[in-house]
């Protein structure tokens, strides 16, 4: 969070683009370059709520497919130096190519709406996940326990849950039913500038 911050002031410098570009690189590299020596970087095996944690070192495995999961199988909670380095650092990439793109229309106008309101758009997408989960595990006959859906993998009936493309839609319709309200924030706070609490979310 602090680096989020010290990150701010640079996006304020005219020559942004070449720092922004050289920090995502290096950090992508570093990532490759600590993965590869497989001595540090990806915290230690252990629980999280109760589940194992992927952690620790990578392996040679079967097939290059698995092998290749087993290298970016990286520790998100909490979040480790390789987790932090293989996502910032391909996204600091992208930031500096996207720099001097124009965002008037399109997806790039979408993305904007939403890259303009993050955390209200964060705020509403865990309610509005929780609420379709609910309404889908209705709608297949599936449990749901404690107020909300199934989550102890050790408890799952047979069939429960959906494949990749099912979540895929699911994810569109998310950031679909999103985007109006996230437009409408959008426009509230550059109307009410004068109100600085608007700028928290």
């Amino acid at each position: 969070m602090c680096l989020g911050f010290a990150f701010g002031k640079l996006l304020l410098r005219p020559d942004r683009r070449k720092w922004i570009l050289t920090i995502g690189i290096a950090a992508t590299t570093l990532f490759f370059v600590l993965r590869g020596i497989n001595l540090y970087g990806n915290g230690v095996a252990g629980l999280t709520f109760g589940y194992p944690r992927s952690a620790g070192a990578w392996s040679i495995q079967p097939t290059l497919s698995l092998t290749m999961i087993s290298f970016f199988n990286v520790l998100k909670y909490p979040p480790s130096l390789d987790y932090l380095l293989v996502t910032l650092g391909p996204a600091l990439i992208l930031l500096g190519l996207l720099d001097r793109a124009k965002a008037e229309r399109g997806l790039g106008r979408v993305l904007l709406v939403f890259g303009r309101v993050p955390l209200f758009y964060y705020v509403l997408h865990l309610y509005l996940i929780n609420l379709l989960a609910r309404l889908v595990a209705l709608a297949f006959h599936q449990p749901i326990f404690h107020g909300t859906v199934i989550a102890d993998f050790a408890q799952r009936p047979l069939g429960y849950g959906h494949g990749l493309p099912f979540i895929y839609v699911m994810w569109i319709l998310v950031v679909t039913i999103l985007y109006l309200p996230c437009r409408w924030f959008m426009g509230l706070r550059s109307r009410h500038r004068d109100w600085a609490w608007l700028s928290y979310l």
